[in-house]
């Protein structure tokens, strides 16, 4: 079939633009449609849970535990009767500066094999003092005052495409579940969405943001108060000062989204959160389920003296919708994407409309193989033109399975093996993304082993 000269009719919702910014819900079996997508790139596998410790338990200071204070736990946080959330805190956590996690008690038993791990990159690294300003002389970066934006992160010396730029531990990871949303519907009437979705009316006079303010309070500041530094977390940008507990202000604001344990929570990773917002970021961050470390990872070669960033919004979305999405962080985006002319932003946002034109129109189960083919290398230019680089492994994914389903296990081999390697560097190595790709790539491969076997 030929290459359409025209572009494709498509009238997008904004669920679909959702779909195709956010990460892909990866799955097995070489399926290819999108479903609802995950609310961040970051993914751990659940763990088997060792021993549960909570605040009933009759002996606290049970051996090869890491919490070094009794948890404090509440079941008004839950929509399932009778489920906890806790503090767990472990002060001797990444060498004194500690740790809390706002969670299950099944979750945070789950995370003892990974704080474990962690202890391996303390005693390996270089450890700097908790002060800022201090800077360590081999490390490949410094964070310092940027005019116009506080607090940033510049490259002290060159720094290689793909190179680990710094690696990070938790200050503070939270279940979602302490972090309730507030809408209201066609009425006017005001509800609270939780994390599995339920919708619960707000009592009249009363506001979400009001009763979750004193409801959490405590909690909050229980976590704060057992960390052996809070100053690393207490010296870290606000959004909405005055509001709520400054604990939920600074999560709020600097905290990444991942799924911990199957959970879906917020981790706060104080040194990565000093790395400013891009629309066309130098660096991505990657959370590793293993051990819990989020490492920043150069995504192009860096200059000396260049500002290291990073994206607070999922990539490839239009100027609009960029802005919109930044409005979580009260600031106007300063990018060299977002300021260039305006003939450049129209030319980028034209990109990135016709790779989603795209994308949907690859899947369309009547597109000639033909067209597939044409599709896959417009659509593989415009990425890199817009220097989509971290997310070329979601996109070589859902490749490899198109061209399964035509019937070119060759092809969709050559490009299971560019996600992998892809994935490996930008996302976790044991998480769903890279199982789900080796899985694919099996399948893929006995196919190809069967063929061979038959025409020989």
């Amino acid at each position: 079939m030929a290459k359409p000269t025209h572009r494709l009719a498509f009238k997008f919702s904004p669920i679909l633009w959702s779909c195709f910014f956010l990460t892909i819900n990866h799955v097995s079996a070489l399926q290819t449609t999108c479903p609802n997508p995950l609310l961040s790139p970051l993914s751990a596998a659940p763990k088997k849970s060792p021993l549960l410790v909570d605040d009933e338990s009759d002996s606290f200071d049970i051996p090869n535990l890491p919490w070094t204070h009794q948890p404090l736990c509440s079941t008004s946080f839950s929509d399932i009767p009778g489920e906890k959330f806790c503090v767990f805190s472990s002060a001797s956590y990444n060498l004194g500066a500690g740790v809390s996690f706002l969670t299950t008690p099944e979750t945070a038993a789950g995370l003892v094999v990974a704080i474990d791990r962690a202890a391996d990159h303390w005693l390996a690294r270089r450890h700097f003092k908790p002060q800022e300003e201090f800077q360590h002389p081999d490390l490949p970066y410094a964070i310092i005052s940027i005019p116009g934006k506080g607090k940033g992160v510049i490259a002290t010396r060159k720094i290689s495409r793909f190179e680990t730029i710094m690696r990070a531990f938790p200050a503070v990871i939270a279940d979602n579940a302490f972090f309730p949303r507030e809408e209201e519907d066609e009425a006017g009437v005001k509800f609270k969405v939780t994390e599995g979705g339920t919708r619960k009316a707000t009592p009249a006079g009363e506001s979400v943001r009001a009763r979750g303010f004193v409801k959490g309070r405590k909690y909050y500041q229980r976590a704060l108060e057992q960390l052996g530094d809070r100053q690393r977390v207490l010296n870290l940008a606000r959004s909405r000062k005055g509001e709520m507990h400054v604990l939920e202000d600074v999560i709020r604001t600097n905290a990444f989204g991942m799924t911990v344990n199957g959970r879906d929570c917020k981790g706060l990773y104080p040194e990565i959160a000093r790395m400013n917002h891009a629309c066309d970021p130098n660096a991505f961050p990657r959370f590793t389920s293993n051990d819990l470390v989020m490492s920043a990872v150069a995504t192009r070669d860096i200059m000396p003296g260049e500002e290291i960033t990073i994206s607070y919004i999922p990539l490839g979305m239009p100027t609009s919708y960029r802005a919109k999405s930044l409005g979580n962080w009260h600031f106007n985006c300063t990018c060299a994407l977002c300021t260039a002319p305006a003939e450049a932003r129209d030319a980028s946002d034209s990109r990135r409309e016709r790779l989603m034109e795209l994308f949907y129109a690859m899947q369309d189960s009547e597109t000639q193989y033909d067209a597939l083919v044409d599709w896959t290398r417009e659509f593989i230019e415009l990425a890199q033109v817009e220097r989509l680089i971290t997310k070329i492994g979601e996109y070589y994914q859902v490749f490899m399975k198109l061209y399964y389903d035509k019937g070119d296990p060759e092809s969709a081999k050559k490009y299971g093996e560019a996600a992998l390697y892809f994935a490996e560097i930008f996302s976790d190595p044991e998480g769903g993304f890279c199982t789900s790709l080796r899985e694919d790539l099996q399948v893929v491969e006995k196919v190809l082993a069967e063929s061979k076997a038959k025409s020989g």
